[in-house]
């Protein structure tokens, strides 16, 4: 496990804004099941975009990004081979695209991904982009509880619009 701190961000649905810290608000995602908490989050707002970008849909409610600070957290860096083979696990399983399975009633590949990190004790991981491999995000799966990693939103929000590129 690593150390992590920092700023981050999330895009979120603007009537959902105050309840950013709450995580995840889907009961299933690329790393998250059974309402398992899960809160996503990217280091920069470009990087936050691409991680939303998949899900945007004309007609959604207005966006907003969101500014926030990490402290303390251990986490997995699942970029790093070695990380992923002390774990039990391909290099690719975060990668592999989850709604497609889910779509067929299997469970997700990259949760295998998900569960060895949460099995290891480590607060949430980071993973590589799919679709811009150089790039990164967060996912945690312990915060602002006991032991667990602190975020807190940082900053001011403002209301976020998908480039015309989306």
């Amino acid at each position: 496990m690593i150390a992590l701190a920092g700023s981050f961000y999330r895009i979120v649905f603007e009537h959902l804004a105050a309840q950013v810290l709450q995580g995840a608000i889907h009961p299933e995602g690329r790393f998250h099941y059974d309402g398992q908490p899960a809160l996503y989050a990217s280091p920069s707002p470009e990087t936050a975009a691409v991680a939303i970008a998949r899900y945007l849909r004309p007609g959604d409610p207005e966006r907003a990004l969101v500014p926030l600070r990490l402290s303390g957290a251990r986490i997995q860096d699942l970029r790093d081979p070695a990380t992923c083979a002390t774990l039990g696990i391909d290099p690719a399983t975060p990668s592999v695209p989850w709604s497609r399975e889910r779509s067929r009633g299997l469970p997700a590949t990259s949760w295998r991904a998900s569960d060895a990190v949460r099995a290891s004790g480590a607060d949430g991981m980071v993973y590589s982009s799919r679709t811009e491999p150089a790039r990164w995000h967060l996912v945690l799966f312990r915060w602002n509880t006991a032991g667990a990693a602190r975020i807190a939103t940082q900053g001011t929000t403002r209301r976020w619009t998908p480039p015309a590129a989306f």
